[in-house]
């Protein structure tokens, strides 16, 4: 069987290799010029003595049929012929990346096994989370990201661009957001309680051009990008710039530690949706996404009790008190996006009574069955996100590569079945993430194992055979120069038990050890 990840869902093998080692005819329908260019590209590159030519020994067809699923495709390589068929470039990209990993070097040619691949995704929503809110990486950084999840067929970059610590898209509307939010001038290390500091400012941000750049190679590899403005909390680097917009109109500069911090829009202020509303036009001009991700987690509700304004929008509403206004804040928001063409989404920490059942939930805590159902049954779409299986900024000590690839996002749900999951995702929260070498270690193979949640079916998932095929991905990724962390680490030992706190014996390579209450 092949080594591909994710795997595919059906495959049938022939026998026998089909090697490129001299002439290749490429013939490609009229809906496939620019895969036929992209799959000359990948080939020269992996064997430069590949010549196309119309009488070449080796046949490769690109071929149209409409009835394959969206993203699915199929792969049929038999003697010397080779036939790449989709319903679309989607499907199209994910033939060639499928080629890509099957593509194997013999000495200076290149051989594929002779097999039958049909192929098509379990969910359509397939999602890496990169937060440069608190860290900023920089555009070429990005793009590399974007390739290795072309790789291995994820299709949504969550961009997590605004936060507590940083605001990272250029404002011409709010000049101020460019000037002040996008810089702070240190950075807290060593963990949440940590007095260390790094000593440098730390700054950063995208002009639009450079977000049209990004968004523009995104969709080349079929990956929507789905932006993050964070509201009505974490938002201290916004308030820096705007602090009239918060409940006390107290100023203060953007912060340099880590944590939750209790700093919010007032959502009782009128000045508040005006700029949001504003900010959002900037926003969605930017990103054609049609869906938007605006938070609405981890909210600093306790600020709006002593807050005149959120009482007045209380009483006005006649809502219970102001635990209500969220709600109220996220159908307001929702509703402008609505006017914009968009899809809300929100991180879902509960599942908050009448919101509007358009808004995607994304789940990162654990959520009641009987609830969840219940939002299922009323037409809600759920993003899976768990924080103890997913969260990749966490150590191996504590999410092991086990826990992330055995985890069903199914399990949520009462039924267990599929109604509802619109997909998943894995979140890259950067806090404590400064550098790529960091981000690889964390990611790989971590982004290998639910990748292959988001695509396979899980009848056909086993573990054992993950293992197998990430041991032959290694050659490929290090073509790549990516720094995955070593198997020993990924499956750390055992833990202890001292006093109610979980210590974690095995740490990662930068010596983070954890304590946890459970």
């Amino acid at each position: 069987m092949s080594d591909v990840i994710p795997k595919v869902n059906s495959e049938t093998v022939y026998g026998g290799d089909l090697v490129f080692d001299g002439g290749v005819r490429l013939c490609a329908c009229a809906d496939a010029e620019d895969v036929a260019a992209k799959f000359k590209t990948m080939l020269s590159r992996i064997c430069p003595s590949v010549v196309f030519s119309g009488d070449g020994a080796v046949t490769v067809s690109i071929e149209k049929d409409a009835l394959l699923p969206h993203e699915g495709y199929v792969i049929d390589i038999n003697g010397d012929a080779l036939t790449l068929i989709a319903a679309n470039a989607a499907g199209w990209t994910y033939a060639l990346v499928t080629l890509r990993q099957l593509l194997k070097p013999v000495g200076k040619s290149v051989a594929c096994p002779c097999c039958r691949i049909e192929d098509a995704p379990r969910f359509k929503y397939r999602g890496l989370m990169l937060d440069e809110a608190r860290n900023f990486f920089g555009e070429e950084e990005v793009k590399r990201l974007l390739d290795l999840m072309c790789l291995y067929k994820l299709n949504v970059l969550h961009w997590h661009l605004s936060d507590d610590q940083g605001y990272r898209v250029e404002s011409e509307a709010f000049p101020l957001l460019t000037t002040v939010s996008t810089r702070r001038n240190d950075t807290q290390v060593g963990g949440v309680k940590s007095g260390k500091f790094m000593g440098t400012e730390a700054s950063g941000y995208y002009t639009k051009s450079k977000i049209r750049a990004i968004v523009e190679y995104a969709k080349e590899r079929n990956i929507v990008v789905v932006p993050e403005l964070e509201m009505p909390s974490h938002c201290s680097a916004i308030l820096a710039a705007y602090p009239k917009l918060s409940c006390t109109g107290e100023k203060k500069e953007v912060p340099t530690t880590f944590g939750t911090l209790h700093r919010s829009f007032c959502p009782g202020k009128r000045e508040t949706y005006e700029f949001l509303d504003k900010l959002l036009d900037e926003w969605c001009e930017l990103f054609p996404s049609k869906l938007f991700h605006i938070g609405a987690d981890e909210t600093a509700g306790s600020l709006w009790k002593n807050c005149p304004d959120c009482r007045k929008t209380v009483a006005e509403n006649g809502l219970a008190g102001t635990h209500e206004l969220l709600p109220l804040f996220v159908n307001r928001i929702a509703d402008m996006l609505s006017a914009k063409g968009k899809l809300p989404m929100i991180w879902s920490d509960k599942l908050p009574r009448g919101v509007r059942k358009y808004v995607t939930y994304e789940a990162w805590l654990p959520l009641d069955h009987k609830a969840v159902a219940a939002e299922v049954s009323s037409g809600r779409k759920f993003v899976v996100a768990p924080y103890d299986r997913y969260y990749a900024c966490q150590p191996y000590c504590m999410i092991p590569l086990k826990k992330t690839y055995e985890f069903e996002p199914t399990s949520i749900t009462a039924d267990k079945s599929d109604a509802g999951i619109f997909g998943v995702e894995m979140p890259m929260w950067t806090e404590w993430v400064y550098d790529r070498v960091k981000l690889d270690f964390n990611l790989f193979p971590r982004l290998c194992a639910f990748a292959e949640t988001g695509w396979t079916a899980a009848s056909r998932k086993s573990l054992h055979d993950f293992k197998r095929r990430w041991n032959a991905q290694k050659p490929l990724l290090d073509s790549f120069g990516v720094g995955y962390a070593k198997d020993k680490l990924t499956s750390p030992g055992a833990f202890a038990r001292n006093k109610g706190t979980y210590i974690w014996k095995t740490v990662d390579q930068y010596d983070e050890v954890r304590r946890n209450k459970l």
